[in-house]
């Protein structure tokens, strides 16, 4: 196997991870080198991929080594092995295809146009605050747009802005986020299992309400869905469903759950990415202002931006990468499990041994970028192409996942987030508080979240 630290009885290096395990990784994959890394989550070998050539080496040559999830306890709970993160075999292929099939349609019935009236929505409430010249916190509302993007999108639902009451997909979120984060010495020491029932009996009831949430939407699409004239993406998957040469293969709990994972994965994305881009727009008024006179150029004063606005806005394209290379939401994404063993880099990955991608690590590693930790969003305008947005990508940049089993709502994620950004940074001028930089050292859970901090907005 890979070198790597000298691991201890039982707890293996989970001791070395800390409170900010992406951070610790990195540290550790410096130092061992190589590209490939051997560490113990507990008792379960892992290891470490931080080397791009050898990420898609072993996630796409090795694929069909490689594309089943290595599940914990934790993982077990949300989806049981039939939904979409954490299924494996012929049920991830079968879900896969058909939620692919109805994402491509979706562009066809234009059911994006439902998350630009949710930017809309979330930007006319901005508005209200920018006239009354008050200091805010816009976490509470970029994740309610997220989360409406996405129910909106799937179900034809959403929630109110000013309402007080979280949605049960938001609670569900952040009971994931704390149960599924690296390193969680219950899902790796057996004996401390015990003493986290009340966790996650918490965690299945959370999940189960969301589950029971889309299985209702299902329900109610079944009577009211007609088929040439989708709604949504739920009519589309039933449509997909329905014309399936293995229609009786599919069924609605498996189809709840796997919904309950474009909505609970799909949402917190979308809103940590925003929260960040709002940092860093705000602590780099320059940037701001040349992605606002950009988006006044390219749109017009007084016009809503649209899809078709984005291959020529190519700043602010390259802000959204940053954001998403400086802070990735997903650090170390969701691990693999090797089904057989894997001979790669001059070692080998034995059979079922937890594999790892080393996202964070990539993205601020100063052998693939110049100056990592500063964010320098014209690293991106190169090589323009339409085609990827109008910015160049690299392969140390993988936000979104490698091979087959990369994110299946990456288009709609990239939708919601040009949405969003480009009507907030036309509208308002975001601003910190007294001229002080926002903190922007992250929080380390499954996600890498922004700490909670408040800005002042004006009115363009």
């Amino acid at each position: 196997m890979p070198p790597g630290p000298f691991p201890l009885p039982i707890i293996g290096n989970l001791h070395q991870l800390g409170k900010s395990p992406y951070k610790s990784l990195k540290a550790l994959s410096d130092r061992y080198g190589g590209g490939l890394m051997t560490l113990y989550m507990g008792s379960v070998p892992t290891v470490l991929i931080s080397d791009p050539s050898l990420v898609r080496e072993i996630m796409i040559k090795h694929n069909d080594q490689i594309i089943d999830r290595y599940n914990s306890g934790s993982a077990l709970i949300i989806g049981r092995e039939k939904n979409l993160l954490f299924s494996k075999g012929s049920f991830w292929i079968k879900y896969r295809n058909v939620f692919s099939a109805a994402m491509n349609n979706a562009r066809k019935f234009n059911v994006s146009s439902r998350i630009e009236k949710q930017a809309i929505s979330l930007n006319n409430h901005f508005k209200v605050i920018a006239n009354t010249y008050q200091v805010f916190n816009p976490h509470d509302f970029i994740r309610k747009y997220s989360l409406n993007g996405v129910i909106d999108y799937s179900f034809s639902d959403s929630v109110e802005y000013d309402s007080e009451t979280d949605h049960i997909a938001i609670k569900a979120a952040e009971i994931m986020e704390e149960n599924l984060a690296s390193g969680n010495p219950q899902d790796f020491i057996p004996m401390l299992a015990p003493f986290y029932q009340d966790k996650k009996a918490k965690l299945a009831a959370a999940v189960g309400q969301v589950w029971d949430y889309c299985d209702s939407a299902i329900q109610v699409h079944r009577k009211t869905l007609i088929a040439d004239k989708p709604r949504d993406l739920l009519d589309l998957l039933l449509v997909e469903i329905e014309k399936s040469d293995q229609k009786d293969f599919y069924n609605d709990l498996d189809l709840s759950r796997c919904l309950t994972d474009l909505i609970v994965a799909g949402h917190e994305t979308v809103a940590i990415t925003l929260g960040w881009l709002i940092i860093y727009m705000a602590n780099n008024q320059d940037i701001q202002e040349k992605v606002y006179q950009e988006l006044n150029r390219v749109v017009g004063a007084g016009n809503t931006p649209s899809l078709s606005n984005r291959k020529d806005t190519s700043l602010l394209n390259a802000c959204i990468q940053e954001v998403m290379r400086i802070r990735t939401a997903a650090p170390l994404a969701l691990p693999r499990k090797a089904s057989s063993d894997i001979h790669v880099g001059g070692y080998v990955i034995p059979k079922d041994t937890q594999v790892l991608m080393n996202v964070y690590g990539l993205a601020m590693d100063d052998k693939h970028w110049d100056r990592p930790e500063e964010f320098i969003p014209e690293r991106w305008i190169s090589n323009i192409s339409s085609s990827s947005d109008s910015v160049n990508n690299t392969d140390a940049f993988i936000p979104f996942g490698v091979g087959p089993r990369m994110c299946v709502g990456m288009g709609v994620a990239k939708d919601e987030l040009f949405y969003c950004a480009s009507q907030m940074l036309m509208n308002f001028r975001w601003m910190p508080i007294d001229d002080k930089q926002i903190d922007d050292e992250g929080i380390a859970r499954i996600a890498l979240e922004y700490k909670q901090y408040q800005v002042r907005i004006e009115n363009r």
